[in-house]
């Protein structure tokens, strides 16, 4: 019997805190090797209407977050929610582990929730997984994302105390980006656990089609050159650059549109600074998208740009990718290691319009190699990053039943 054969006859719990796709597509592709699966999401007990307020979307994104991942993603795994009592302000955030965490416990321990490995969702999901691995005597596996390293833990002395008594107590720690891992060691998490695997693409749906009719099916115009942003409209995200680059680039030229894919806080100023530039009909802005219908708009872009002022992995570059588009981002986080030569794409600087403005206008001008493109993409699709997901669980299963 293989290693891997040998999962057959395990049962992985999950610990996450919602199932928004880079979460929910790695659990579907990671199932079939165990004997089963389990996802806990614990979820503060707000009724729905709570959760809806705009303070609350805009101060506590995850519980948004988790109502979208109970009543909009399907699911062939079991899931389980426990819930716990917290409030909306600030002074509460530091103790939502604490109490999510006596929730699941409870939870776990009473409907007798049988697992033979944990694998826990951000470091703040650790701290749970951290107590049901002493209570339970199973291995612990922690895959720290994006602002809970190289943000959370480095905002004052109590995260970063939470932070590495949490990555501590894990067997086996995973996270996106060498970036990610620099931050981990300065927190003096030991090398031998720690493993770089970044955040897949779903191949299945996340594939090229002709542009032209990836454009006509979704009513752009076919003789524009159509630019992509996909991301929440959040500070983060950086697309306040874009709209000023976009203002320089239609000095220069005017066959082009700029298309924003997503939803947020901003949208409001970012449209005030589009109507103030005069960029109506070259801006447009078309709200978020389930994650099914991405692809399209990516197929009918001839470039896509993340203008980020700070990332993990972000997902959305290797699934452009995967669409055989180039890719013009910000040089922050993982990003410059999905964009690993300039046949696939341009780094640049971020907060920087001029340097944005300069790089979608030689990109708009050059003739990029759709099969350099695709060849780059392919290291990240589910199928290549799941297999590196396992080899860290037979190691965290086979390191703790020799200890």
């Amino acid at each position: 019997m293989t290693k891997t054969a040998s999962l057959k006859s395990k049962n992985l719990l999950l610990i996450v805190p919602h199932l928004q796709v880079f979460i929910k597509d790695q659990t579907a592709a990671i199932k079939p090797y165990f004997h089963g699966v389990t996802a806990l999401m614990p979820v503060p007990l707000f009724s729905s209407l709570v959760v809806k307020l705009p303070v609350v979307k805009k101060n506590f994104r995850f519980l948004w977050y988790s109502e979208n991942s109970r009543n909009e993603l399907k699911h062939d795994f079991k899931l389980l929610s426990p819930k716990f009592f917290t409030l909306p302000i600030d002074v509460m955030r530091k103790r939502n582990c604490y109490l999510a965490s006596k929730s699941c416990v409870k939870y776990v321990t009473k409907n007798r929730v049988h697992f033979d490995l944990i694998h826990a969702h951000f470091v703040g999901n650790g701290f749970i997984g951290a107590n049901l691995k002493r209570l339970f005597a199973k291995p612990l596996v922690v895959t720290a994302h994006g602002g809970d390293v190289y943000d959370l833990p480095f905002r004052d002395e109590w995260q970063k105390t939470l932070a590495k008594y949490i990555l501590n107590e894990a067997d086996q720690v995973i996270t996106v980006s060498w970036f990610n891992k620099a931050k981990l060691l300065s927190l003096g998490i030991s090398d031998n656990k720690l493993h770089v695997i970044p955040n897949g693409y779903n191949e299945q749906i996340f594939k090229p089609m002709p542009t032209q009719e990836a454009k006509k099916k979704l009513g752009l115009p076919l003789n524009k050159k159509v630019l992509l942003s996909v991301g929440n409209l959040v500070d983060v995200k950086g697309h306040i650059y874009l709209v000023d680059a976009m203002n320089i680039v239609l000095k220069k030229r005017n066959d082009v549109i700029l298309v924003i894919v997503g939803s947020g806080s901003l949208k409001e100023r970012l449209q005030k600074r589009v109507n103030a530039l005069g960029l109506n009909g070259k801006i447009l802005f078309v709200g978020g998208k389930l994650h099914c219908e991405i692809p399209m708009w990516m197929n009918a872009c001839d470039i896509f740009v993340l203008p980020s002022l700070g990332e993990g992995f972000p997902t959305v570059i290797p699934e452009a990718m995967a669409c055989g588009k180039p890719v013009i981002a910000s040089c922050v986080g993982g990003i410059p290691e999905a964009i690993t030569s300039n046949e696939i794409g341009t780094l640049l600087v971020p907060k920087s319009t001029m340097a944005l403005s300069d790089a979608i206008l030689e990109g708009l001008n050059r003739v990029w190699s759709r099969e350099k493109i695709l060849d780059a993409a392919a290291r990240y699709s589910w199928q290549n990053i799941v297999k590196e997901i396992i080899i860290v669980y037979e190691r965290a299963l086979n390191n703790y039943r020799n200890c």
